[in-house]
């Protein structure tokens, strides 16, 4: 017998969680962890950033009690700078700025990666929910559109 199931993500979490998701999605797409809890990275001053747009990561909620205000991570990739952090809703925020990108190209920038951050984020709390549940991955696949598909069995 077996079952398909399509998960939709939703990121609720403690703002260490979320931060460790954005690590690996940072890792995975090419980008580097500048710094945590930083006003400016080194080395980029507002003055020289042209355009920056500010993005919610979907369906994000973070544990007010487990965060301190102004938790921020930092990365960036070819002259793009990404500022994930918590607004005054207690949403997770992606705010995306460069010099020479427009509005439309930051944007799709941010929600490519806030797409893998909640991503990263659903896989791993899933993987540690079915081992919890005594299940067994036998088969991982990464499809060409980014999704994962999992095989498992239930451990007797």
């Amino acid at each position: 017998m077996s079952t398909v199931c399509v998960l939709t993500p939703i990121v609720v979490g403690s703002w260490p969680m979320i931060a460790n998701a954005v690590a690996g999605a940072a890792a995975s797409m090419g980008f580097s962890v500048l710094s945590s809890n930083v006003a400016t990275p080194e080395g980029v001053s507002d003055a020289t950033l042209h355009e920056r747009v500010v993005v919610d990561v979907p369906n994000s909620d973070v544990v007010k009690e487990a965060m301190d205000g102004g938790q921020e991570m930092v990365i960036a990739r070819d002259g793009v700078t990404l500022r994930f952090g918590i607004d005054e809703r207690g949403r997770c925020t992606v705010c995306a700025s460069g010099k020479g990108l427009s509005k439309r190209r930051l944007t799709e920038i941010a929600e490519a990666v806030s797409g893998r951050v909640v991503q990263q984020f659903a896989y791993h709390k899933l993987m540690a929910e079915l081992k919890q549940r005594r299940f067994t991955v036998v088969q991982e696949h990464v499809a060409g559109d980014e999704s994962i598909q999992l095989r498992v069995v239930i451990d007797r």
